[in-house]
């Protein structure tokens, strides 16, 4: 089985954006060529069918954004919100569902200046790697967040299975402590065995403040080998090749980290553009290559831990889960992910339903050949199928990087995102903050100040 052959998993996960708005180009006529992905139809007719009514019944259709449309005002995308978004009628009823994205972003605050940015989508020119990976690995086109709610429930469940909470908390102090996935690789494998790269700033669950400590020790072990390191030692780490554990996590510019001026995030979340992601991928890309050796057994996966407020066509599938004390009858909303590996066709669509947990279960199908994740996971999987089935027998060859890096930092569209007004800080933002603040007073010099 050729997921025997794989020994290095690396795990990428974007924020805030839907599967149509980023890759549902790839099925139109002039995508060149088009691609048999569930997206986006030519048909005017079948476009119209959802058309989202504005708030004074003007409809807003589908349409393509210039690459240059890069910061947008970011959509609301709360339980609350999602529940807008998805179970609203579109305009005239044509589909019972995913009318409501309009609607929500005209209910944002601050209200956005152009309410019609929700129903747009790129193509080729906005995201050349998203291209790329498609055409020459796997894409994914039903592959889902796995809840109809915010970052912080959705990368829980991502890197737990479950979730204690189901709506945005601000402080990390009642961000509550519940096993990582970093917890089960500790458990079935002992220590040395996975790994977390931050971009820069702070890691995704220094929000949950029982991993301050660890990630401290990280940040601190002077050969740079500790759980968690500085993305700048990665290239160098990769290409040695003997630093590198069976698990990768990598971690973008956040956003919402106030530890450096939020212009600078390649995470993709509003009103950070789409085009810095689209350079941090590709140095990923190019950093994974330059070891023919560990790439030959290498799978990289990316996708986006929630939609973001962005318009998709396709309803999310029931699958029931409990999540902060509150039922979920749907997952969320469907959003990018590719499995950019030697071990998958060329070129490839995988439409089984999968989300974010199938990462789990395969991890556990890996290194715990026979024992399910964990029970939460398990109870998921008879919803979805397999992640591992995607993988073929190997092509060990791989194509050259689509953005040689020597251009990676020209690979920038439109104004400055810190020219928008955000409405103040989320409460991933704040949260942030307290983490910041806990940190520097045991260790000032791990984190930045704001802006710099």
């Amino acid at each position: 089985m050729p997921l025997n052959d794989i020994t290095k998993f690396v795990i990428v996960i974007l924020e805030n954006r839907s599967f149509d708005h980023a890759c549902g180009y790839l099925s139109l006529k002039d995508a060149g060529p088009p691609m048999p992905v569930e997206g986006l139809q030519d048909d005017p007719a079948w476009q119209g069918q959802f058309d989202n009514d504005d708030h004074d019944g003007t409809p807003r259709k589908i349409f393509r954004l210039p690459p240059t449309t890069q910061n947008i005002t970011d959509p609301p995308h709360e339980d609350n919100n999602i529940d807008v978004q998805i179970n609203t009628p579109t305009r005239g009823g044509a589909a019972k569902t995913m009318g409501g994205f309009v609607k929500s972003y005209w209910d944002a605050t601050p209200r956005p200046p152009d309410r019609s940015l929700v129903m747009g989508y790129y193509d080729k020119s906005a995201v050349p790697v998203f291209d790329f990976f498609a055409r020459n690995f796997a894409i994914c086109d039903h592959w889902f967040s796995s809840l109809p709610a915010g970052t912080q429930a959705n990368r829980l469940m991502a890197m737990s299975g479950e979730s204690l909470i189901h709506h945005n908390v601000s402080n990390p102090l009642e961000f509550p402590h519940q096993p990582l996935v970093y917890d089960w690789l500790d458990n079935a494998l002992g220590d040395t065995h996975w790994c977390s790269y931050q971009w820069e700033g702070l890691p995704f669950f220094s929000l949950m403040t029982s991993w301050l400590p660890r990630i401290m020790l990280g940040f601190n072990d002077p050969a740079g080998l500790g759980e968690f390191r500085r993305y700048d030692m990665f290239k160098q780490q990769w290409l040695n090749g003997d630093a590198i554990p069976d698990v990768v996590f990598i971690e973008p510019k956040y956003t919402d980290d106030p530890t450096f001026s939020f212009h600078t995030a390649n995470d993709d979340h509003c009103p950070t553009g789409i085009s810095g992601g689209q350079a941090f991928l590709a140095d990923i890309y190019n950093t994974l290559i330059s070891n023919p050796e560990l790439w030959a057994s290498t799978t990289l996966i990316v996708t986006y831990d929630e939609h973001g407020g962005f318009f998709d066509h396709v309803s999310p599938p029931q699958v029931p889960t409990h999540a902060g004390g509150v039922n979920f009858a749907t997952t969320g909303v469907r959003v990018p992910a590719f499995v950019i590996s030697p071990y998958v066709k060329r070129g490839s669509v995988f439409s089984d339903l999968v989300d974010s947990t199938s990462i789990l279960q395969m991890l556990a199908e890996k290194f715990t050949p026979g024992h399910d994740y964990s029970a939460a996971v398990a109870a998921r999987q008879q919803y979805f199928k397999p992640l591992s089935a995607i993988f073929k027998n190997p092509r060990v060859v791989a194509p050259p990087s689509p953005i040689p890096a020597n251009v990676l930092n020209q690979l920038t569209f439109g104004a400055p995102a810190a020219a928008l007004d955000t409405g103040g800080p989320s409460a991933t933002s704040q949260a942030f903050s307290q983490s910041s603040s806990a940190m520097a007073k045991i260790h000032p010099a791990l984190v930045r100040p704001a802006g710099v």
